[in-house]
């Protein structure tokens, strides 16, 4: 439960896509009815396994808080990963949590799915015994699927009853889709093969493609040869002629599933399945319902106006990608979305590491966990107009992720579903989206750029600070090198002189790196000159800019409160520290150690080259100085 409301999570692909928009918008409708408010994790991707993004679209999942989720409804079907929806299904197992997967059954889970079956014999009847027709063909969708072969065995077993012998050759595998079905059409209507009286088709993708290939043969549907299909899709409402088809109970199964929710929430036991009933739909291209024109006029303004906004929402992804990228600053993003309404309703949540590829003194934290895709902490670094009613965020805004969004009451209606997409760029998680849109699929349609936009904005900016770091960082340490170096250093040394400050700089350089690679190998020198990288690291605690000019030499430079005497004491007792815990814990057969030179300064005419020539002169000093009270030590 969250906010007083009891949440019901919904797991589906593409929620911008017709299918799961009608189930969508449908079950939150029933929803509401109980007073439920529905938290929708959708991925831009099917997650076949073979999409480029898919482990990237799977994190959004990660996401799922089930400490306030009730109830969780799967789209089993739809999500094509069987991994995903098993480790869903395990995870609400674990914590009694009741879990409906639609059509596909999974295990530890109340299947709910429709009979296809009995559907499609009613129409298989209608074709063959309704219409009295012996010469039938058969569209299959895929080979060896479930569906497809069900479907194929109801057709022989009517033809058997019927007494029609059963032919192969009436037979073909269109796959469920275009482009394998108008093989199979020219397979049955090459000349000199007897013309069907009717085609039979798995699914409404098939017919709508049967009946194009007819028409382009010159037949004509239905007067030549019958056509019907299954499942109701869109598409087919703009179809001429309109199919003879079954629709599925979208609405029937909608209720069935939460109201299924409501009996195990009040104690009911929890069902083995739910099992929804297919409507056969008579309409013209079987004959039955007369051809009429449809309202071309609609259709088309319709049509113009989805793709005029369509476009519009391309122009505006490619400007903001652009602007998010050269910007690269999460807190000026809100004045590049400026009056961009494709980003209204939404938030842009990013981890609090998401951008940890720009340097800190040089180095870069490792890469956000897959494994844990999202922080305990978050940025907000975008807020849309919500509702048209609130003005847009104009700051970054840290808060705990449970707590969904910052200020969650006052910007979401719990009355409209509250939907999800991770934020990925090349699988590297990002952060998610969270959009409480208007329950439209024109906005819906939305989804997928607004992910891709700040996936990919956000993504360029972990590019470029990558590049950049192979540009100005040392590839062994980490610290930046000469060219980082003076490109941070520069800037300081004139505030420095600016604001009358005290510039520190110091000088480093490992003591006995020839002994260790002529005895021990060039590997075990590069391990003490990291030693000594990561002790000036740790010496340096107040943001000096650390870098290796070479070999072992290293300088490291820095603004101070402290007196030159203070500074050196205090630089050198934690150098010390870091190298003695080192020594002592690393196992080695050598020590790491190094020469240090100090100069604080105020600056004023001086170069930062003129602190970096006194602080060596010092350097060299005592590494002389080290090296005479080694040869004057006694052999053993």
């Amino acid at each position: 439960m969250f906010n007083g409301r009891k949440i019901i999570a919904l797991c589906i692909p593409k929620a911008y896509e017709r299918t799961s928009f009608r189930y969508i918008s449908t079950l939150n409708k029933c929803a509401r009815k109980h007073n439920y408010s529905l938290f929708v994790y959708q991925t831009c991707t099917a997650l076949y396994g073979n999409s480029r993004n898919d482990n990237g679209e799977y994190y959004v999942f990660n996401l799922m808080d089930y400490d306030i989720i009730d109830g969780i409804v799967l789209f089993s079907e739809l999500i094509k990963d069987k991994d995903i929806a098993d480790v869903i299904a395990k995870k609400a197992n674990e914590r009694n949590i009741p879990i409906i997967a639609v059509e596909r059954p999974v295990e530890g889970c109340i299947n709910a799915h429709y009979d296809y079956g009995d559907c499609f014999e009613k129409i298989v009847r209608h074709i063959i015994v309704d219409h009295q027709l012996t010469k039938v063909n058969f569209i299959a969708g895929i080979e060896g699927n479930s569906f497809s072969e069900e479907r194929l065995n109801i057709y022989k077993k009517v033809l058997e009853e019927q007494g029609i012998p059963y032919d192969p050759e009436r037979v073909g595998y269109g796959d469920f889709w275009d482009y394998p079905t108008r093989g199979v059409m020219q397979k049955f209507l090459r000349p000199g093969v007897e013309l069907p009286e009717a085609i039979i088709c798995s699914n409404d993708t098939m017919a709508i493609t049967a009946c194009s290939v007819i028409a382009d043969k010159g037949y004509s549907v239905p007067d030549d040869i019958i056509v019907s299909g299954f499942d109701g899709i869109e598409d087919e409402e703009y179809h001429t002629p309109r199919l003879t088809t079954c629709r599925s109970g979208c609405g029937e199964m909608c209720e069935r599933i939460v109201e299924t929710f409501e009996n195990i929430f009040n104690g009911g036991e929890a069902p083995e399945e739910i099992l929804v009933n297919f409507e056969m739909v008579k309409s013209q291209s079987c004959g039955c319902v007369k051809k009429k024109a449809n309202d071309s006029t609609v259709i088309m303004r319709e049509m113009h106006d989805r793709l005029d906004g369509y476009q519009q929402r391309i122009g505006d992804m490619n400007d903001i990608m652009s602007y998010i990228s050269s910007v690269r600053n999460p807190a000026l993003i809100h004045e590049g979305l400026e009056g961009k309404e494709m980003f209204n309703d939404s938030f842009c949540c990013l981890n609090t590491n998401a951008l940890d590829v720009q340097m800190k003194n040089g180095t870069a934290d490792a890469d956000p966990d897959v494994e844990h895709p999202f922080t305990d902490e978050m940025l907000m670094v975008y807020r849309g107009l919500f509702h048209y009613h609130y003005d847009p965020s104009t700051e970054v805004v840290k808060f705990d992720r449970k707590e969904i969004v910052p200020e969650f009451d006052k910007y979401i209606d719990m009355e409209i579903p509250v939907i999800f997409s991770s934020l990925h760029y090349l699988n590297i998680p990002l952060g998610y989206i969270c959009m409480n849109m208007e329950v439209n699929i024109v906005f819906y349609e939305r989804m997928q750029q607004v992910s891709e936009t700040f996936g990919n904005g956000f993504g360029n900016v972990r590019m470029y600070a990558a590049m950049e770091r192979l540009y100005i960082c040392d590839p062994l340490t980490g610290l930046y090198n000469r060219r980082g170096f003076y490109q941070y250093a520069v800037p300081m040394f004139e505030k420095a002189v600016e604001n009358k400050s005290t510039v520190a700089i110091v000088s480093a350089d490992l003591d006995g790196l020839k002994f260790i690679n002529d005895n021990y190998g060039h590997a075990e020198g590069d391990n003490a000159i990291k030693a000594v990288a990561n002790a000036l690291l740790y010496a340096s605690e107040n943001g000096g800019i650390c870098a290796r000019f070479g070999g072992d030499e290293f300088v490291v430079a820095g603004i101070t409160d402290l007196s030159e005497s203070e500074y050196i004491e205090n630089f050198r007792k934690r150098f010390n520290e870091f190298l003695d815990k080192y020594n002592s814990e690393s196992g080695k057969p050598y020590k790491a150690a190094a020469s240090l030179g100090m100069t604080c300064r105020k600056p004023q005419n001086d170069a930062v080259d003129e602190l970096i020539k006194l602080s060596d002169d010092l350097m060299y000093t005592e590494k002389s100085t080290r090296r005479q009270i080694v040869r004057s030590k006694p052999r053993a």
